[in-house]
C-alpha cells in the first residue's frame, strides 16, 4: 500500500468486493462500515460507492462467514483476534505501561534487525486519521550515522540558541516581542550550551550514545492528523521495544532541528515537502529501575452522570483520585 494518500489517487475501485456465496447478509458489515457505503437489501449486501472505501478493514474483520474481500490488502494479515480472556489483566497492563521510563543509560551493544522490524510492525498496526496510513519512517543503526547526526543536530540547536539570545537581547533593549516558539525554548538555552560542550569533550547527551533512533515524518497535506498518527504510532513502538527488552527515550530538540536545518534532513533523507513528527533512540538499558513512579493528580472534569446506586460514596472515591467535578 502506497503511502502519503498516493492510494487514494490511484486506486482501483474494484479492491473492495463481496462473495455472495459466503455471505449470510447478517448485516453486520453495514453497522462497521465508518463511510456507510455498505447497504443490506433483499438481494444481500450492496457496495454503494466503492470510491468512498478507506479500507479499515472494519467489515471483513466483523464478518462471520469472511465474505469481504480487499484485493490490495494482505489477506493473512487478517487473523482471528484474541479473545478477551487472552488480553492481559488490566492491573497487569496497566503496570507494564507504567514501566516504560525514558531510558538515558545504554549498553554498547546494536539492537537486532528483527526487534527494530518488530518495533515498525507495531508503528505499521497504529490507528491513523481515515485510515490514511501516511507516516514514514527513517531509521538510523550504527554510531557512526548517528554521530553524524548528533553533530549537525548540536549544530543546528547551537544556532537556534544564539537566534533566541539576539532576540532576547532586542527583546529587552527595544521591548521588541518575542516570538512565540523562543518564549517556549529559552528556558533551554543552558542546557543546548552544556550539550555542546560535553559533545566537544566526546560525551553524547543528546542520543545518550544509543545505538539505533527512528524519525517518523509524514508529507505536507498527506494527512489532516500527522501529529497525532505520528504520537499514536510512536507509542506503541515505545511500547514494543518494552516488550522486547530494549528501552526509549523521545528527541524532541532533534524534530524541530529536522526543520530548522536542511543539511540534516538531507543526511536524515526525508524529503523537503515532508516534516519530521516524532524521534526517538532506542536500544539496551544499562540501568534497572526498581520501581515505578508517581504522577500528579489527573485534572478531569466530568460532565453528565457521575456515578451510580452508590451515590455519594462513589464520588468521595473519585474526589480521592484527584478528579475535579
Amino acid at each position: 500500500m502506497g503511502r502519503g494518500g498516493r492510494v487514494r489517487e490511484q486506486k482501483d475501485f474494484s479492491m473492495i468486493s463481496i462473495e455472495e456465496r459466503r455471505c449470510n447478509q447478517c448485516g453486520l458489515c453495514e453497522r462497521v462500515c465508518v463511510r456507510r457505503i455498505l447497504e443490506l437489501t433483499e438481494e444481500g449486501v450492496r457496495i454503494l460507492d466503492p470510491s468512498l472505501c478507506i479500507f479499515c478493514g472494519h467489515c471483513k474483520a466483523v464478518c462471520p462467514t469472511d465474505a469481504l474481500v480487499f484485493s490490495n490488502l494482505n489477506e493473512k494479515e487478517f487473523e482471528d483476534a484474541p479473545k478477551i480472556g487472552e488480553l492481559p489483566e488490566p492491573s497487569a497492563f496497566l503496570q507494564f505501561l507504567r514501566r516504560r521510563r525514558s531510558l538515558r543509560i545504554y549498553k554498547n551493544k546494536p539492537v537486532e534487525i528483527e526487534k527494530l522490524k518488530m518495533i515498525l510492525e507495531a508503528g505499521r498496526f497504529a490507528p491513523t486519521g481515515g485510515n490514511r496510513q501516511a507516516l514514514e519512517y527513517v531509521v538510523l543503526r550504527g554510531r557512526k550515522i548517528l554521530d553524524r547526526v548528533c553533530t549537525l543536530t548540536i549544530k543546528s540547536i547551537t544556532e537556534e540558541g544564539r537566534r533566541i539570545k539576539e532576540a532576547l537581547d532586542r527583546h529587552r533593549r527595544l521591548q521588541e516581542p518575542l516570538p512565540e516558539t523562543y518564549i517556549t525554548r529559552q528556558v533551554y538555552l543552558p542546557v543546548w550550551d552544556r550539550m555542546a560542550r560535553k559533545w566537544e569533550e566526546g560525551e553524547d547527551q543528546l542520543f545518550y550514545h544509543a545505538p539505533a533512533l527512528v524519525v517518523i515524518h509524514v508529507k505536507n497535506e498527506a494527512t489532516a492528523t500527522p501529529e497525532v498518527d505520528s504520537g499514536m504510532a510512536s507509542m506503541q513502538m515505545a511500547l514494543m521495544a518494552e516488550a522486547l527488552g530494549l528501552g526509549t527515550c523521545f528527541i524532541g530538540f532533534l524534530v524541530f532541528s529536522i526543520e530548522n536545518s536542511g543539511e540534516l534532513k538531507k543526511a536524515l533523507k526525508i524529503p523537503m515537502d515532508h516534516q519530521a513528527h516524532v524521534a526517538f533512540v532506542v536500544g539496551y538499558p544499562d540501568v534497572k529501575f526498581l520501581k515505578l513512579v508517581a504522577r500528579n493528580l489527573a485534572r478531569v472534569k466530568w460532565l453528565g452522570e457521575k456515578g451510580g446506586k452508590k451515590g455519594r460514596r462513589e464520588k468521595q472515591t473519585w474526589k480521592l483520585a484527584g478528579e475535579i467535578f
